[in-house]
């Protein structure tokens, strides 16, 4: 992370500042102050990792993800027959919190300060999937959009969107 020091000087009087203000919490804030007054390079790698970069790509992915989760919800409730799918497969577990904090970040931000997708957020452990899911998204995605009414899929449709 590449600072001014007027950026350095103002960054650490925030760490300061939320030393006093988190009495519980000072020693975190006094040695993020430290570092940043001291421009120590290794230990600035560390402030980067609290900061995400997600491309407005990225950023559709998620919510094409989310919008689909939506579409396999509304499909399956309009279903005669139900038996071939379970309700629990059709749960959207969310993205791995230690491999894809971006995207977690992200999906909380939607869900959460957007408020969008309430219907159907109940994913355990906080929508950490604990286990990487971006590309089975992906996969899953590409077959959804292969669809030609992906808001009214049939049983198979599910199915097949539900393995890719």
């Amino acid at each position: 992370m590449e600072m001014t020091s007027t950026q350095r000087l103002i960054l650490a009087n925030q760490y300061k500042l939320m030393g006093l203000l988190e009495p519980d919490n000072a020693k975190k804030y006094q040695r993020l102050e430290m570092i940043v007054k001291g421009g120590f390079a290794l230990e600035l790698k560390e402030l980067d990792k609290e900061f995400s970069n997600l491309s407005e790509e990225e950023c559709r992915t998620v919510q094409d993800t989310l919008e689909m989760y939506h579409a396999l919800q509304v499909s399956y409730a309009n279903l005669a027959d139900k038996s071939m799918v379970t309700p629990h497969r059709l749960q959207f577990v969310g993205y791995c919190a230690f491999r894809e904090k971006r995207y977690l970040n992200y999906l909380r931000f939607i869900t959460k300060i957007e408020g969008k997708y309430q219907e159907f957020m109940s994913c355990e452990h906080g929508c950490d999937s604990q286990t990487p899911m971006w590309d089975k998204y992906l996969n899953m995605l590409a077959v959804w959009r292969s669809c030609p009414h992906e808001y009214h899929l049939s049983i198979a449709e599910i199915q097949k969107i539900l393995s890719a």
